[in-house]
């Protein structure tokens, strides 16, 4: 059980960013039951970070959920491997070395764990660069290909103030969900002018009209980064 739980934690979420280097985004989603809690959590993965034995580990980005429906997490913490024996190597710096199983100690008694996934992106429209804050829509698709294949159709002529990601759920994440998709801007109006303003266009329009045969919308959540630790 404890080396099930080792590598679960090592499990971390979607970014928003580099795309094009990213072919895996694992995730680890957890409660936060105060900001002292948060904080430790945060500490303990700094303290693994700033550590000899952290060299060639993956980015990981910390984000925090403020508005999150019906999902029982407050953050996410995300890694982004740019392949699998990226991820395996991370893995395996974390759990080979007395720093990295004094950080997974550490996280076990700041924060509550929920469930944990990995995602692959499989379309991405406007910039790549790292954006502060964002909505997830989790998606239930009917026919995966006619889901992104619309969506590819909506935005060909749109125009997005920051990213737009959709990933399909490579490992099983939240109950029930098919894909997600991460909208991401500088500042939160900026995220919900990308959405309305898709769904407003006639393509967004002639896309909601049929969407109902291929799609289900589950819930939409808002997230902000809280830090990044770039890869080493």
């Amino acid at each position: 059980m404890k080396k099930l739980i080792l590598s679960l934690l090592v499990l971390p979420f979607l970014s928003l960013t580099q795309l094009s280097a990213a072919p895996m985004h694992a995730y680890y989603c957890f409660n936060a039951s105060s900001l002292e809690s948060g904080n430790n959590f945060i500490g303990a993965f700094d303290a693994f970070y700033n550590s000899q034995v952290s060299e060639g580990i993956s980015t990981h980005r910390l984000y925090a959920f403020e508005l999150n429906g019906e999902n029982n997490f407050t953050h996410c913490m995300v890694g982004e491997h740019d392949s699998p024996n990226a991820y395996e190597k991370t893995n395996s710096i974390v759990q080979s070395s007395s720093e990295g199983l004094q950080m997974l100690e550490n996280m076990n008694s700041a924060v509550t764990w929920v469930m944990n996934g990995a995602g692959t992106p499989v379309v991405a429209f406007g910039n790549e660069e790292t954006n502060p804050i964002g909505a997830i829509i989790d998606i239930r698709a009917k026919d995966a290909n006619t889901f992104v294949t619309e969506v590819t159709k909506m935005m060909e002529n749109s125009s997005i103030d920051g990213s737009m990601i959709v990933f399909a759920d490579t490992f099983t994440g939240i109950t029930g969900r098919t894909h997600y998709v991460a909208i991401s801007s500088s500042t939160l109006e900026g995220v919900l002018s990308n959405l309305n303003g898709s769904l407003s266009s006639p393509e967004g329009k002639n896309y909601l009209k049929r969407a109902k045969k291929f799609r289900k919308v589950m819930n939409t959540s808002l997230f902000s980064l809280v830090k990044s630790w770039e890869a080493k």
